[in-house]
Parts: structure tokens; sequence; C-alpha cells
């Protein structure tokens, strides 16, 4: 069940982190993306808001595979790392 971005809810920074409020079937998530994820999803390196809206579906489709894989947060929240991308990618280039 992918997740999708709630509508209303504009992804956002705040304290060098990207916030992207989603949801799926079932529930709404809180999807927090580090600076480094921010910076190291493409080249050059940039943690910006237009980075983050860039790869919001990138980083939806990270978040939906930690789901998939039980790696949730706590109270509906979930960090998407720099090794959280890295692995998507190594498993999605497999695909």
């Amino acid at each position: 069940m992918p997740l999708q971005m709630r509508p209303g809810f504009p992804p956002f920074i705040r304290d060098e982190n990207g916030h992207i409020p989603m949801a799926d079937k079932t529930a709404n998530w809180l999807v927090i993306v580090t600076r480094e994820a921010l910076e190291g999803v493409a080249s050059p390196p940039v943690a910006s808001e237009e980075r983050l809206l860039e790869y919001v579906d990138t980083f939806g489709q990270v978040v939906t595979y930690k789901l998939e894989h039980g790696r949730a947060g706590e109270e509906a929240t979930i960090w998407v790392q720099m090794e959280d991308v890295a692995e998507w990618r190594t498993l999605d280039s497999r695909s």
C-alpha cells in the first residue's frame, strides 16, 4: 500500500530536515527526511524545500519499502536517512 502526500498538507523544511505529511489506507504518517538524505538523493548536494518537493515521490517509495518491511517509527513517524535511500536504490535497480 503506497503512501501518498496528504492533500492540504504541503511538505516543509524544519530544523534542517524535510517533513512530508503522508497517508496510506490505514493511517496518517509524518515522514522526516534527514538533511543528509536530501543532499544525497541527487547531485549537487542540496537540502532545500525545492529538492524535497522534486523528490517527494522517491521518498514516498523509500517509506513504502520501509513500511512493507516493518521498519516504521513510533507515533506514526518514519525517518528517511541516506542509508535508507541507498538501500532502496540498490533494491530498485535489481527490479
